[in-house]
């Protein structure tokens, strides 16, 4: 019986194929895809190219900053992984950077078996991932320094007691129906002057959920707190970029609006910074408040 029960794991795992994992093997946050000499415009659209050959649809794209371009893609896969988890559309949205370093023009990507498990999600993207490195290129899997991030740390991650885990999302509205609560952000990013910006709008098929994409930018030093280029001067500060962090998500669930906190969302895309020092969470004390104060009013009801 013993070889038996043996046999048929070897099995399961075998018909798996490249997406079973073991419990102690780790994930890193970021893939860093290729090195260029190329101009960042030039790259950028080398990306797209790419990426749209490669069968990914173009959600959006932004400039968060001067020396830097997003791409956001997604896909039939992407959307059918997010449909079959409960929250499942924070993942829908595959990001990709393109950032001009003193050296080089570098892309990278947020890597999605990482997601997989920090989100939650019931379907696999390893076939997505093996997309994007096809792709793209892979020189190097980067980010999350020595710390050890298997599934199970990933499913239940918290950076440390009493701070907000991937189902303590910011909850940031209720409306009447899911169309109100997709019309309400629509608008709310419509605005202009507030420093919140529409990058993508994914709707996830046969579920009423859609996920937003929402650039921040400070438009005076009282909301520095919340501007991107703000908040990766103090986390992205070695190795390979980690642009691909942004940008932030909203998501409309039936008719609540939410969104991941940031006090999960920034750590656990960067879950060895410290806690003091120049580069620590603490330089960034006020934007998990600010943050979320100007989600509030981007869906605010009169």
């Amino acid at each position: 019986m013993k070889h038996a029960l043996t046999l048929l794991l070897c099995l399961i795992l075998t018909a798996a194929g490249p997406s079973a994992w073991s419990a102690d093997e780790t994930f890193k946050p970021f893939v860093l895809a290729s090195t260029s000499e190329a101009s960042l415009a030039e790259q950028t659209q080398t990306v797209i190219d790419a990426v749209t050959a490669a069968g990914f649809e173009l959600a959006g794209q932004y400039s968060p900053m001067a020396d830097t371009n997003i791409i956001v893609v997604t896909s039939d896969a992407l959307k059918k992984a997010a449909a079959a988890s409960e929250r499942g559309g924070y993942a829908a949205g595959q990001r990709i950077s393109v950032t001009q370093t003193d050296t080089a023009v570098e892309t990278g990507f947020v890597n999605p078996l990482y997601l997989q498990h920090a989100y939650r999600l019931e379907d696999s993207l390893q076939d997505v991932y093996e997309q994007l490195v096809a792709a793209l290129g892979q020189q190097a899997l980067c980010g999350g320094g020595n710390k050890k991030m298997t599934a199970d740390k990933l499913s239940d991650y918290n950076y440390m007691m009493g701070m907000q885990q991937f189902d303590d999302p910011s909850e940031l509205a209720s409306f009447g129906s899911y169309e109100q609560a997709v019309a309400a952000v629509e608008q709310g990013l419509a605005r202009e002057d507030d420093g919140l910006t529409q990058v993508y709008r994914i709707d996830i098929p046969g579920k009423q959920q859609t996920v937003f994409g929402v650039g921040m930018r400070a438009t005076g030093e009282e909301d520095e707190d919340i501007d991107e280029g703000f908040q990766m001067g103090i986390v992205d500060f070695e190795g390979c970029s980690k642009r691909a962090y942004l940008p932030y998500e909203v998501l409309v669930n039936g008719n609540e609006v939410e969104a991941l906190h940031m006090r999960f969302r920034m750590a656990v895309h960067f879950p060895n910074l410290s806690m003091m020092g120049k580069h620590g969470f603490t330089k960034l004390m006020s934007s998990p408040g600010a943050i979320e104060n100007a989600l509030e009013e981007l869906v605010a009801q009169p």
